[in-house]
């Protein structure tokens, strides 16, 4: 009973900041028949022109090349907006966090939940197409998708702090972060497949590429790609040191945050 009376705040919190999210998310909408519903169509629109124009994968039939690039895809928005829509959190929602009662931790995970919000719309189109070509791939993984997003999670929120508080002490990295997003997205196995990889470039960004043991992941829950422990190990390591530096990142910023008009 204590351990519910202590976790019921967070869980209500995080109730409260989905149906915001879902109100923005339709209001954004608003006019468009499909509704909040053209997110995930975008999505798998723009997945299935990856997998058609790129595909020359001897190793994966056509589906399944398609499962690969569009769980990428999806998981590859989820990166891009954590550190592009990142930039500018505390300049320009200052004021929504004081209106709101939010402190900078609310303000953060706010931000968090939008981008989860959009992920999981996708991720329900995902589990959709998986369930019916591939049932018996994504039942034996999916339990791993709880701790797949717990860790995705806490990544991201660490990551969002690191990349704001960065940008409000070195303007110029904004324009970085913006160009290195997008380089990042041919750089990653996005559209190509890892697996095929195993000499020239291919093989250094997959191999020295944080993004690709995420994107493995993203793969790996949904029985898409085979499970692999060291995808695993990599990801608890880097997500640890961001984590760490995010925490004293805050520790000595966010008095300084605090004042910020």
């Amino acid at each position: 009973m204590n351990i519910w009376k202590s976790i019921r705040p967070y869980i209500s919190g995080a109730v409260r900041f989905f149906h915001i999210s879902y109100i923005e998310a339709k209001s954004r909408n608003r006019g468009a028949y499909l509704g909040i519903l053209w997110i995930p169509l975008s999505s798998l629109i723009f997945s299935a022109t990856l997998a058609l124009i790129f595909r020359h994968s001897d190793t994966l039939d056509p589906m399944s090349f398609f499962l690969y690039v569009l769980a990428g895809y999806v998981f590859w928005s989820l990166i891009s907006s954590t550190i592009t829509g990142s930039t500018d959190i505390i300049q320009t929602k200052f004021d929504f966090a004081i209106h709101n009662n939010l402190t900078l931790v609310g303000l953060f995970s706010k931000n968090i939940v939008d981008r989860l919000f959009e992920y999981f719309i996708n991720v329900i189109l995902i589990m959709f197409i998986m369930i019916i070509f591939s049932p018996e791939d994504f039942l034996s993984s999916i339990l791993l998708f709880p701790a797949f997003i717990a860790l995705t999670a806490i990544t991201s929120f660490a990551a969002s702090y690191i990349v704001n508080i960065t940008v409000i002490f070195f303007p110029d990295t904004r324009s970085i972060f913006n160009v290195g997003v997008r380089f990042m997205f041919f750089a990653s196995p996005v559209f190509w497949s890892a697996n095929e990889s195993s000499n020239g470039l291919r093989s250094l960004l997959v191999q020295y590429n944080p993004a690709a043991y995420y994107l493995s992941l993203s793969r790996q829950v949904f029985g898409i790609s085979p499970i692999e422990t060291t995808a695993w190990v990599v990801c608890l390591a880097i997500s640890a040191v961001l984590c760490l530096t995010g925490y004293i990142a805050y520790r000595y910023s966010h008095a300084f945050v605090r004042n910020l008009k």
